[in-house]
């Protein structure tokens, strides 16, 4: 996204259809990509509404906001790939990670390439 004097040039983030993602994922890629637009700042400046923090459990580390969540890869994944967006991740076997990303590079993030399915935490709600 870049901001002109009388303009404000959008980016149009969409998810790759190489790799699944579940409801919860695309609820919060859905409204993210929506806030954004709405901020008319790129990504990496933009900082979450409360609402989104509260919905989709976005916990503030460092002064920057994390997703959270678990990851489907095949062998073409590398954790170094992640690390690099300034995310982390925990291998639970071959092919399952938790992760934690910066909500700054979620448009990176999606492409990295090995990622298969995608699945954004839920928050516990206590009956």
């Amino acid at each position: 996204m870049s901001k002109t004097e009388n303009m404000v040039e959008t980016t149009n983030y969409t998810l790759p259809k190489d790799i699944s993602v579940s409801t919860s994922f695309r609820m919060l890629w859905d409204a993210w990509k929506d806030e954004v637009a709405q901020s008319g700042k790129p990504a990496e400046q933009y900082t979450p509404s409360a609402q989104l923090i509260k919905r989709f459990s976005l916990r503030n580390q460092n002064g920057e906001y994390l997703v959270t969540g678990f990851l489907q890869t095949t062998p073409g994944f590398t954790t170094e790939s992640l690390t690099q967006l300034g995310g982390h991740c925990v291998k639970y076997n071959d092919t399952t990670y938790s992760f934690g990303m910066p909500l700054r590079s979620l448009a990176s993030f999606v492409n990295l390439p090995g990622i298969v399915y995608i699945e954004a935490s839920s928050p516990v709600q206590p009956r």
